[in-house]
């Protein structure tokens, strides 16, 4: 992975949040690949198929801003990449969330892009 394949990486993780707390969903091909996948089980939740599920899950919800940090990446092969990530999000109603994503990103003709994005909702942690 060159230092070019890593800053692009990083735009496109910032990108999504971009897309998804805009709702600008005419740049959702910018961000998903074909066949994407959001795994939600950790949640309960069904798994998202593809732009036209995101798109119609993501209506009406009730968060108006995520951050994107602490990003690492792992090489697979020249055309995949592991990430993981911390998230903040900021619902509208109640107090902040915080998670993990894992994400599996690709290369594609027109630049990289999340094919699967596992999201995890971190729970309180108390340690000795």
């Amino acid at each position: 992975m060159t230092p070019e394949d890593s800053m692009q990486i990083h735009a496109l993780l910032a990108d999504y949040g971009h897309v998804v707390d805009d709702h600008d969903w005419d740049r959702a091909s910018d961000v998903f690949a074909p066949g994407f996948v959001f795994d939600r089980s950790a949640s309960g939740q069904p798994d998202l198929h593809g732009i036209e599920d995101i798109v119609a899950n993501f209506k009406g919800r009730n968060m108006y801003a995520h951050l994107t940090v602490n990003t690492t990446l792992t090489e697979v092969d020249a055309d995949t990449v592991r990430g993981h990530s911390k998230f903040i999000g900021f619902p509208n109603e109640g107090p902040p969330v915080t998670g993990d994503y894992h994400d599996e990103i690709v290369r594609t003709r027109h630049g990289w892009r999340l094919r699967h994005r596992r999201a995890e909702i971190r729970r309180r942690k108390f340690f000795d």
